[in-house]
């Protein structure tokens, strides 16, 4: 920095504090004027307006005139320049000082770091070192000790077969003494596998080989049982054995065969059943439904159904049209024959297996008759599951809780029993007779027509003075209740209050020879949902 260049900016600079100084000097004395006069001093210190530079002192300008003097206003500008200028000196040393410093310390930190790592790796490689050695010692020694127990084990071999040999003699007082050369005494020393455990596990650090590589068929290499393979395998790697893995083809299966007379319904579900109808292997099977009523090409599927049947939720008031696929390794099968199914109310036949002997079922499952000649007792089959005294017959109804609506269609002079009942009931017991059937029965006197709704042997007191000849059943489970209604009069009969734990069947009976017809798939008629 030039300090004689600077002296133009910093003479103005000081001119300009001088005639404040001038102003600020002019103001106090007006103001001291006001108050008092203020003595005239003598102090020659006090008019200072000169400096000497040899003396280092203000003085006046009449003063010290052998000396260099310059105005007071000057030298306070270059008093003040001199100390900027040395300001500026120490602060660029001690920048250039903290430079040097800092590049001295950095490079003392990367060569400690480097003499860090350098120790690090040492030490690594003589723990590895030192592992190895106590690694191959223990192996040796593991060695050493199974070298030892095949001895052992060839010594008790070679004992056992000259105790058999011996035993096998007939003249064994002849025989000379055996002289064994090992101790018979033999004690389990204690093994502690810990050590051999986390070794077997250290020693598993082999990388897996690459794919091994498959070479052409030979020409005539196959016959009609076998095949040759051949592959390639590089030679870094280190292979213990082979696997070869041999896909199996199969054929896709055909379409199952939907069992409709066998499929119900109900307003909210449908049980669709089918037959496999396959030699070929079925994994699992495929249902898929659609709406017939509109244009929507929109499917649902219900996938790994394992058995050839499957419950199916729905909308009411619908019809859907359902196919099924048969599903195994190959593929899945072309669609089955189309069924059409209906929400509309409920649908089920007759359980033939469960029909007393003296009774029969129509082929359509829908009508049961029992004629007027007994079968002998020694023709009659009976099994657990049908009827054996009662001479009647289940519904396969839906296991769907909700409402259910069907109506029989009966002779003007059967005698029959209508209703309900579990599945368990005793096949041994009439229906209504027992605490898990209820049932409407019909018995025609010389005078008139009896009706009785009895539930574990006790009837209501109910009086009906018009035949009905389509009888009407209600099923409520939320309600828990069981209604009778003549259909053609719209007239209710009677009705059972009851809390069903589990689900019921629809129940038919004919106690003397005549015939029923049950039909079923009826929407619930609004007298009875709207009383």
């Amino acid at each position: 920095m030039d300090v004689y260049g600077l002296r133009g900016p910093l003479q103005a600079i000081a001119e300009e504090m001088a005639v404040s100084e001038e102003e600020e000097a002019e103001g106090d004395e007006e103001a001291f004027v006001v108050v008092r006069k203020r003595p005239v001093t003598s102090d020659p210190a006090a008019s200072s307006d000169m400096y000497c530079s040899d003396c280092g002192t203000p003085t006046h300008s009449g003063q010290h005139t052998h000396h260099r003097v310059v105005p007071l206003p000057d030298a306070v500008i270059l008093n003040i320049c001199v100390c900027m200028y040395v300001l500026y000196v120490c602060a660029s040393v001690c920048v250039c000082v903290l430079q040097e410093n800092f590049g001295r310390q950095e490079q003392n930190l990367e060569q400690h770091y480097s003499d860090v790592l350098q120790t690090l790796a040492q030490r690594n490689s003589e723990n590895s070192t030192s592992l190895q050695d106590q690694k191959k010692q223990k192996l040796e020694a593991l060695y050493g000790q199974l070298l030892a127990c095949g001895s052992l084990l060839d010594t008790g071999k070679e004992l056992i077969e000259n105790a058999q040999e011996l035993h096998r003699c007939t003249n064994r007082n002849e025989e000379v003494e055996l002289k064994v050369g090992v101790s018979m005494e033999f004690t389990t020393p204690p093994v502690d596998l810990t050590v051999v455990k986390q070794m077997m596990e250290s020693i598993n650090v082999v990388p897996a080989p690459s794919a091994p590589v498959m070479n052409p068929q030979v020409v005539n290499s196959a016959t009609t049982s076998s095949l040759r393979v051949c592959w390639s395998l590089f030679s870094d790697d280190t292979v213990d054995f082979y696997q070869l893995y041999c896909p199996v083809y199969m054929t896709v299966p055909s379409p199952p065969i939907i069992r409709l007379q066998e499929c119900l319904s109900c307003l909210e579900a449908a049980l669709v059943r089918w037959d496999s109808g396959n030699t070929n292997p079925v994994e699992s099977y495929t249902l898929e439904l659609s709406e017939a009523d509109t244009h929507s090409s929109v499917t649902e599927s219900i996938v790994a159904i394992p058995t050839c049947e499957c419950l199916v939720q729905l909308q009411p008031w619908k019809r859907y049209v359902i196919h099924i696929r048969a599903v195994n390794i190959g593929g899945a099968s072309e669609r089955s024959p189309p069924i059409t199914i209906s929400s509309t109310g409920t649908f089920f036949p007759l359980l033939k297996e469960t029909a007393h002997p003296s009774l029969s079922v129509s082929p359509d499952g829908f009508t049961m008759f029992y004629l007027d000649e007994d079968l002998p007792i020694s023709e009659m089959v009976f099994s657990d599951s049908n009827f054996s005294s009662c001479v009647a017959v289940l519904g396969d109804l839906i296991p769907i809780r909700g409402q259910h609506y069907w109506e029989v269609e009966v002779d003007e002079w059967a005698e029959y029993r209508v209703g309900v009942a579990y599945e368990d009931t005793q096949r041994t017991s009439y229906l209504g007779a027992n605490a898990t059937s209820w049932c409407m029965r019909h018995i025609r006197t010389p005078s008139r027509h009896k009706y009785e709704f009895l539930h574990n042997g006790w009837s209501a007191d109910v009086r009906i003075t018009v035949q009905p000849l389509q009888i009407g059943v209600f099923l409520d489970y939320e309600r828990g209740i069981l209604s009778f209604y003549n259909a053609h009069l719209h007239q209710h009969l009677h009705t059972f209050t009851c809390c069903f734990h589990h689900y019921v069947l629809p129940c038919f009976a004919l106690d003397k020879p005549g015939a029923l017809t049950l039909q079923t798939g009826l929407t619930t008629p609004k007298y009875i949902t709207h009383p």
